[in-house]
């Protein structure tokens, strides 16, 4: 073996051997990825669907981040009775089809008084499949009117099943990351892994950058991006080893938290 052979080598051992070390000494936090939805849409009567539905919206799908039900207030529109609001809203439009645009391209039309930063549902870092988003979309109609979505209703450019590392088409709106809690977020700092290649307030690997003052230097949108996009901007001096898999590692709330505790990372010792 070469001498820049055995450099690799030896760097290679040792990345292994930092994550066991930390690993080691992290308390054990339970941290699932987001449970994917893969059943055949055919074997599902319309509730059983809705209830898969409520389920992603308030978990993997993120959506009661910025949505309420039955309560007004939120990031975006209440959602309690869209199911027979949903036919009213474009003209020539049906309920159905208004709803699927909603998701898979959200800023085709922008309920008025908020704002366009509804990530699309597709993508990540939402990432809902096809039966995943068939069942978000009869939640929603069930919301006061009758579940009648099909497959067919979605176009064929649909994904057929979560797409995984985030990559460059991750898209993630401000408003969304920033509306995380610090607190859970320095769980999912520990409970991920992140400890194990960067420090915060003295605390943690060595591998990656120091993040002590990270929210100094990256507002969260870009936090955000850096997570789910990691090879896109390598920092000078430290090897590419960051993982790109987070997208369908992290559900929404957790990629909010984390970056609402990074962004709060602006020096202070701890």
């Amino acid at each position: 073996m070469g001498g820049e052979g055995l450099r690799v080598a030896l760097f290679g051992a040792a990345v292994i051997a930092a994550y066991s070390l930390y690993a080691n000494s992290i308390p054990q936090i339970e941290s699932r990825p987001p449970e994917e939805l893969t059943v055949e849409v055919r074997t599902l009567g319309p509730e059983a669907l809705a209830q898969a539905g409520e389920r992603i919206f308030f978990g993997k799908g993120g959506c009661s981040v910025c949505h309420t039900i039955g309560q007004p207030g939120g990031r975006g529109p209440d959602l309690l009775g869209v199911g027979a609001r949903a036919a009213t809203r474009k003209p020539g439009m049906s309920g159905t089809a208004y709803l699927v645009e909603s998701l898979i391209n959200p800023t085709a039309f922008v309920v008025s008084g908020f704002p366009p930063i509804m990530p699309p549902a597709a993508r990540p870092p939402v990432d809902l499949n096809r039966t995943e988003l068939l069942a978000v979309i009869a939640y929603l109609q069930s919301l006061g009117g009758e579940v009648t979505v099909r497959e067919a209703d979605l176009p064929p450019e649909a994904p057929q099943a979560a797409a995984g590392a985030g990559g460059p088409s991750a898209v993630v709106p401000a408003a969304l990351v920033a509306a995380g809690d610090p607190a859970a977020g320095q769980t999912v700092f520990m409970a991920k892994g992140c400890v194990a290649c960067h420090a915060v307030g003295g605390v943690g690997g060595t591998l990656g950058p120091d993040l002590s003052r990270i929210g100094a230097r990256r507002d969260p949108a870009a936090l955000a991006e850096k997570i789910l996009n990691p090879r896109a901007k390598p920092v000078e001096g430290f090897p590419p080893i960051m993982p790109d898999t987070f997208a369908s590692q992290l559900t929404v709330k957790e990629l909010s938290d984390l970056v609402a505790y990074l962004a709060e990372r602006k020096g202070e010792v701890q």
